[in-house]
């Protein structure tokens, strides 16, 4: 009888907590380190790190220390394709994206109070040990910005 409780039990626990964060396990879940070295800016200055994690429940956080040494900490929940609200340590208020993950590839799009801020298209390699991302917007002051940023697996 023991051993049939525990069987229902881990059945439980594999339906309750394993199934619902296998929809969200993707090529993306992980940690992802910024290889500034092979990313380019434009127009710059290049951040100093960025670490994205992707969790197995498809949260998203960002770990960003810029040029200046300012960080940004953000986190956004799993979207496909509905707009959710961005969370950040600083300067995100009103800020919202909509993500399109399908197979290797992520779409997103960016906004600050309804109006789009930042296209982003990213695709992780073959091997799954590189990530590629490009990222197209515009800064709080009206500047565009082209960056294309690489990241290695951790």
């Amino acid at each position: 009888m023991t051993k049939c409780l525990q069987s229902i039990a881990l059945l439980f626990w594999v339906a309750v907590v394993v199934f619902p964060q296998a929809g969200h396990i993707t090529p993306f879940t992980g940690i992802w380190k910024l290889n500034v070295a092979m990313s380019t800016f434009k127009p710059g200055p290049p951040f100093k790190s960025f670490t994205l994690t992707f969790t197995p429940d498809g949260t998203r956080q960002l770990d960003l220390t810029y040029a200046d040494g300012q960080t940004l900490k953000a986190s956004l929940p799993w979207s496909d394709g509905t707009e959710v609200s961005v969370t950040a340590n600083q300067g995100f208020d009103g800020v919202s994206a909509v993500s399109k993950i399908r197979g290797n590839t992520i779409n997103d799009t960016w906004k600050r109070n309804g109006r789009v801020i930042e296209k982003v298209h990213a695709a992780v390699s073959r091997g799954g040990k590189t990530l590629k991302i490009r990222v197209d917007g515009t800064d709080v002051e009206g500047r565009a910005f082209h960056n294309r940023l690489t990241f290695e697996k951790q």
